[in-house]
């Protein structure tokens, strides 16, 4: 049978191609392969909760016994019928011999799914099964957006959600290093959000978004905006969730060089800062849009200056005596937003 491309592979699975006994499923998303896996199980005819028809192998027991999966596919079912043999799990050890006997004499009666992990083209395994015309490798890479919009209609939009555009990009962002894990973040999400129409983006932020990373975006937006209610509570958050005070400075530090070189920009070449955010680099995250356009409009090129200096010395300090970091990290940035506070009047 050979190989298919990446993107072939969910038309196979809608109509798998039942001349290949033995089926190959290898990528680096661990939750794809298992999925597709599961999916291909079913498609087999055999009934998954008879132990007699299904027969659960580990790799590392097929690849420390050579004639073990020869012997399991070529065994006749007790009761007749047709048999799954399903091989998952991790192991060092090479598997060609193991797989080579089934592939070069294929039982008549069996299917074999083999899972594996992200096998290289120079892999003995995946060289073998793609050569053979009685084995199809099928490739499982991670998620790219089509895929995960595909994957969020199927979990929450027919589930009855409503969900906007700019929450729906949130959503996608922060999913898609794992399908098992994407799925299940879905489905805790539809959850949540059971017995109301529409899911926000707070609701997302809560439920899936990286809490540490939003919070550290959340502190550096309030101090730079000069909104010291939300900065005072997410410093909070910050100190009960462990996060490092040097490093909570070392990112404002970024963030401000950010701001100033945009600020010089806006000032030299009379850009708007609608237009100047497009072309950030690293790029600004559609949900930190607003506030950064307002830190523009509030902060001049020698304030943020010298914001600049103050921040450099605090990352200093904090590294420098770490039992006072947290204090100093605070007031740094309390008297930051204090500053663009004034400024902003």
């Amino acid at each position: 049978m050979g190989q298919l491309k990446a993107h072939e592979v969910d038309r196979f699975l809608s109509r798998p191609n039942k001349d290949a006994p033995i089926i190959l499923l290898y990528g680096p998303d661990e939750g794809l392969v298992s999925e597709r896996a599961d999916i291909l199980a079913k498609t087999t005819g055999v009934d998954l909760k008879d132990p007699f028809s299904l027969i659960r192998l580990s790799s590392d027991d097929v690849a420390a016994d050579k004639s073990r999966l020869a012997d399991e596919a070529h065994t006749i079912s007790m009761f007749g019928g047709k048999r799954l043999i399903r091989i998952s799990g991790s192991t060092r050890r090479d598997m060609t011999k193991s797989v080579a006997a089934v592939l070069n004499t294929p039982p008549s009666d069996c299917t074999i799914i083999i899972e594996a992990g992200d096998l290289k083209p120079s892999s003995g395994l995946r060289k073998q099964v793609e050569k053979s015309k009685s084995g199809l490798a099928l490739p499982c890479y991670q998620d790219n957006d089509a895929a995960l919009n595909s994957l969020i209609d199927a979990e929450i939009i027919q589930a009855g959600f409503r969900i906007d555009r700019e929450t729906q990009d949130f959503l996608r962002s922060q999913l898609g290093a794992d399908r098992r894990a994407s799925r299940n973040e879905l489905k805790k999400l539809a959850l949540y959000a059971h017995g109301q129409a529409e899911i926000t983006l707070d609701e997302v932020r809560a439920i899936i978004g990286d809490t540490s990373e939003m919070i550290l975006d959340e502190i550096i937006d309030a101090a730079s905006i000069g909104d010291l209610k939300t900065l005072e509570e997410c410093l909070e958050q910050a100190r009960e969730a462990g996060s490092p005070s040097d490093m909570i400075i070392l990112s404002a530090l970024r963030h401000f060089q950010l701001l100033h070189d945009a600020r010089c920009k806006m000032e030299t070449q009379r850009q708007s800062p609608d237009n100047l955010i497009r072309t950030l680099r690293p790029p600004i995250h559609f949900s930190r849009k607003r506030a950064v356009i307002r830190a523009l409009g509030i902060w001049r090129s020698d304030a943020l200056f010298r914001t600049l200096t103050r921040l450099e010395k605090a990352s200093l300090d904090c590294r420098a005596n770490a039992a006072l970091a947290p204090t100093l990290a605070s007031t740094t940035l309390l008297a930051i937003s204090l500053e663009a506070r004034a400024l902003a009047k």
